[in-house]
């Protein structure tokens, strides 16, 4: 998904998503070098988020071993 960061207001940025919807989000959560009319790119790491569920299992196994 791509935004584009319309202006900075305060901690937040504004955002215009590619349906056209805005919206604000914490700067916390954007690059620190990012600027107004800048462009930013979201994804979902498929292979990091099977990654992650299978350490999560792995502990959680070996928190309840009876």
């Amino acid at each position: 998904m791509k935004w584009i960061i319309d202006r900075i207001e305060d901690d937040f940025a504004v955002i215009e998503a590619e349906n056209e919807k805005v919206f604000s989000i914490p700067l916390a959560v954007i690059p620190e070098n990012a600027k107004e009319g800048d462009v930013v790119f979201v994804t979902i790491d498929k292979a990091e988020t099977l990654n992650r569920k299978e350490r999560i299992n792995s502990l959680m196994n070996d928190l309840f071993i009876d």
